[in-house]
């Protein structure tokens, strides 16, 4: 019965292995000089009359082959191409080209410090070529699978220990228990990275993390592509944080070297050192070094080192450095040191230099501005520009208090602050007329400049509402263009005095001669039904 099995077996499959062999032991004449292993598969398959079936664009991205064999067969050429890392199947006229599955052996055991016997947590143990790597657990033990081969070095590293190494068979399953020594006095202290000490990044970062970027603080490799869910969790957990990375995309968030070309994060991205081109997080994205390109976050972006591009957070964006960049935020972007253009819902705020624009909802701060300021608040230091908005302070700038009356009697108490190239006016005082004081409100801008000595001169522009005192209505309301003569009595006092262009607005309420006693003393340039132009004079004096 068994002979028969036996039989039955060979009639099967015999013929189909004698067709096998006999294609691979077909013997072939190649002259490879310096081509990818992809033309020579094309050169055997024109010489043999097959063809073959491989993993294409793995096979294009190997090295570069270079021999010359003369009547061997097939199978040595293939083994001599791939270095016996492949085998083959026959199909019909087709040999299929399949990778060898690599077979690996552990090493486990457990880490133990050398001079009271107790377990070492947290210490990372890689083998830096292959890029593997594992950490101890609390206890001590670790667990690392290696490719079967020759003899692996595996490096040891633990802040506080001294570095060590050793050699392993990689034949056979190992198991060692390994004594470490403290390196307590010649030690520099620990410096955690930047990123790292990030409230965001610590909570999410998991302590292995943490413990794995200190110990292997000298140690990065390089990956094109990587696939992440969270940090601490995947195939090579332990090195993550140390890989340099081309494209890399997390589906829920990542912890990485550096980034070449583009990573996106489902809910965040988190890099020790540089990230180049394009970078995307649901919610955030922490750089510990510098950015080129673009960064987009549904919240909120932190920068560590020099940012150029385009940087839009929803809500917040932080550079703890220099920025030449559009910077984008829902309510704050804070810099060292800006250049571009800056937007934010609420406060812009740079600690030193501002250069181009910066443009608020509430509140533009800058230690220097060379450039441009729009917001309800504008503060600097210093003002090398123009800064728009109801509240603007320079301290080398244009601060001062006013107090003016008019040919009319009317009194003016007036706020002048911002640059003297360009200040704003808040501005309010009393009117009296034949229908009862009025007290107005209003906004303005203004320039001065020298002329000679003591003297120099100014033009303003203001817009101001009139309202009784008894019941608030605006109906009333002008546009006064003045220049003025100023004389510098002191360093903080100054006198001015100049003609007035008042331009009334159009009433609706009463006609033109309603308001006559508004523009008492005042020359008539126009009369209208509602409005008018007349020509006055103002003199004051301003303070500090």
């Amino acid at each position: 019965m068994k002979n028969y099995f036996i039989l039955i077996v060979w009639l099967v499959s015999g013929p189909s292995l004698l067709a096998q062999n006999k294609m691979l032991q077909q013997k072939i004449s190649v002259d490879f000089r310096n081509i990818t292993m992809y033309d020579a598969l094309l050169q055997i398959e024109k010489k043999a009359g097959f063809y073959f079936s491989y993993d294409n664009q793995f096979i294009k991205n190997q090295k570069k082959i270079s021999f010359t064999v003369d009547n061997k067969p097939l199978k040595d050429v293939l083994d001599m191409i791939f270095d016996r890392d492949y085998y083959y199947i026959i199909n019909n006229n087709k040999i299929v080209i399949r990778r060898k599955e690599q077979e690996y052996i552990t090493v486990q055991g457990r880490f133990f410090d050398h001079t009271d016997q107790q377990p070492v947590a947290y210490v990372s143990l890689y083998e830096p070529v292959l890029k593997l790597g594992t950490m101890s657990d609390e206890q001590g033990r670790f667990s690392l699978k290696i490719p079967v081969g020759d003899e692996v070095k595996l490096l040891v590293n633990r802040v506080s220990y001294y570095d060590t190494s050793f050699t392993v068979a990689a034949k056979t399953n190992l198991s060692i228990n390994l004594g470490l020594t403290p390196n307590i006095t010649t030690e520099e202290g620990i410096t955690i990275r930047s990123v790292e000490r990030h409230w965001l990044a610590r909570s999410v970062i998991s302590t292995k993390q943490k413990f794995s970027s200190l110990n292997l603080k000298n140690y990065f490799y390089q990956r094109k592509f990587q696939l992440g869910f969270w940090p601490g969790i995947g195939t090579k957990s332990a090195l993550k944080g140390q890989q340099e990375n081309k494209i890399s995309f997390n589906v829920f968030g990542g912890y990485a070297a550096q980034v070449d070309a583009l990573e996106i994060g489902g809910l965040f991205n988190i890099v020790q050192k540089h990230v180049r081109s394009f970078q995307v997080g649901g919610l955030f994205n922490i750089v510990g070094g510098k950015l080129d390109g673009v960064q987009l976050a549904g919240l909120y972006n932190d920068v560590g080192g020099n940012l150029s591009g385009l940087q839009v957070g929803g809500l917040v964006n932080i550079n703890k450095s220099s920025t030449k960049a559009l910077q984008i935020a829902g309510i704050y972007n804070r810099d060292q040191e800006f250049t571009g253009l800056q937007i934010a819902g609420v406060l812009n705020k740079s600690v030193q230099v501002a250069k181009g624009a910066q443009i608020a909802g509430v509140v533009n701060s800058a230690k220097k501005i060379n450039g441009f300021q729009l917001g309800f608040i504008n503060l600097a230091d210093t003002m090398n520009g123009i800064a728009i908005g109801p509240i603007n302070y320079s301290r080398n700038g244009k601060h001062a208090l006013s107090v003016s009356t008019q040919e009319n009697g009317q009194w003016n108490l007036s706020y002048k602050s911002g640059s003297y190239r360009l200040y704003n006016i808040l501005q309010a005082g009393t009117l009296p007329t034949d229908k009862g004081r009025h007290y107005f409100f209003g906004y303005g801008l203004g320039s001065e400049w020298a002329l000679k000595g003591k003297l120099r001169m100014a033009a303003e522009l203001s817009n101001l509402h009139f309202t009784s005192a008894k019941q608030f209505d605006t109906d009333y309301s002008i546009v006064a263009l003045q220049p003025l003569l100023i004389y510098q009595l002191h360093k903080k006092m100054q006198l001015f005095a100049g003609p007035r262009l008042q331009y009334q607005l159009p009433v609706h309420k009463h006609d033109n001669d309603y308001y006559k006693s508004f523009n008492k003393h005042m020359i008539p340039l126009r009369k209208g039904s509602k409005d008018g132009l007349c020509l006055g004079f103002s003199a004051g004096i301003t303070i500090f």
